[in-house]
């Protein structure tokens, strides 16, 4: 039968062939092994697939609940079974807290009872596969529903969101945080949400940092908990809404009283703060170096790390401010209105005669916006043509 793939590591090569074999017999086609911690993360890395691993307690350089942990931490829907003889309680303890094992197995071990623990870890990873594609599925439909909803209330809103969610998935990828990026991109692209909760002048006045009064400064003080309080209700985003609540929080503390610090600020907080800050600084400055460096005169203020790691994600950064131009631009072609299809990315901000922002660059074509730019044309709100990216 054609299973997934499965990872046996021990130091010993009897042992790995005994387990080996146990697996052939029961048709189990796709076995990899390796006896060491290192050479298991070399598989691991190769094996996008993976579906679940056994690995000896006593091994040279690393021990088997050392190697679960990382694999936990790297591979979360990997499932983790421990093989060793040592049994030892605490040892056993230590085990499930720290790499969170599926199945703990003390040598000798039978045929029957390993095979057994096999079937079930791979029906286990099944079970994790299929509702994290599901949750996939629904939540992008749901959040699919909000975002076009925010693009439509509040385009400024919805520009700020999707430049976060590039810088985001940017950030993600430096840091090495694949697994999470999922989290990290929704996220940035929630963390300003609670702002449609705010009379538009006083956004407004904020944005241009203009003087705010004492209960102004409050309201817009409250923009993340308005986001948490907005989030916090649907099902599995309770990570993301408490990410958005905390993004305001300062690495040394210098936020409000009781709020966490340093590592103890969730990690998609800490990273928020850096590119919502960066974001801010970038609308006023129009320039990404100078916004960093400005951010450095503050660098207390944020993760180390994540500072460290956004310096390089900068370096691909063009300038994220909207602009006006006259011609077409290289990578772009004007369109009218009436030939816009789904799908299509904005490449310059769509303006009324007022000046006021419909749709912002980089959004692509939905049916919602199709159908609210085809409403601003006929009543001749706005004036062709449009912009979009070439490459469509």
């Amino acid at each position: 039968m054609s299973t997934k793939p499965i990872l046996l590591v021990d130091d010993e090569v009897k042992v790995l062939y005994s387990l080996s074999r146990s697996l052939s017999e029961e048709e189990f086609d796709d076995i990899k092994i390796a006896q060491n911690g290192q050479e298991a993360f070399e598989i691991i890395k190769n094996t996008p697939d993976l579906a679940l691993i056994v690995s000896d307690y006593h091994m040279p350089g690393m021990t088997g609940i050392e190697l679960l942990a990382q694999v936990r931490q790297n591979s979360p829907d990997v499932t983790r079974i421990l093989l060793t003889g040592a049994a030892d309680l605490e040892m056993a303890l230590e085990s499930i807290n720290k790499g969170n094992i599926f199945r703990f197995l003390l040598k000798p071990c039978s045929a029957e009872t390993f095979i057994a623990a096999i079937k079930d870890g791979l029906r286990q990873n099944e079970l994790i596969r299929a509702e994290r594609e599901l949750l996939s599925k629904t939540l992008s439909g749901s959040i699919k529903v909000m975002v076009d909803i925010l693009a439509v209330l509040s385009p400024d809103i919805f520009s700020q969101a999707s430049r976060l969610r590039n810088l985001a998935r940017d950030l993600a990828i430096e840091l090495h945080l694949e697994n999470q990026a999922w989290e990290i991109e929704l996220a940035a692209l929630l963390s300003q949400i609670g702002a449609v909760t705010m009379p538009h002048h006083i956004l407004e006045r904020w944005k241009k940092s203009e003087l705010l009064t004492e209960s102004e400064e409050k309201m817009i003080m409250s923009i993340p908990k308005m986001g948490k309080l907005l989030i916090k209700n649907i099902p599995r985003l309770e990570n993301i809404a408490e990410a958005v609540g905390y993004q305001n929080c300062t690495y040394n503390g210098q936020a409000a009283i009781g709020a966490p610090v340093a590592d103890d600020i969730p990690l998609i907080a800490r990273i928020l703060k850096v590119i919502v800050d960066f974001d801010r600084l970038l609308e006023r400055s129009y320039n990404p170096s100078v916004a960093f460096r400005t951010m450095l005169v503050h660098q207390s203020e944020y993760d180390p790390n994540i500072l460290t790691a956004f310096r390089f994600t900068i370096l691909h950064i063009d300038s994220q401010s909207s602009f006006k131009v006259s011609g077409v631009l290289k990578g772009e072609k004007e369109i009218f209105v009436e030939g816009i299809k789904l799908g299509m990315i904005l490449s310059r901000d769509v303006i009324d005669k007022n000046g006021i922002l419909i749709v912002s660059k980089d959004t692509v074509i939905t049916d919602v916006l199709r159908y609210k730019l085809f409403n601003y044309f006929r009543s001749q709100a706005i004036l062709e043509p449009v912009y979009i990216e070439s490459t469509f």
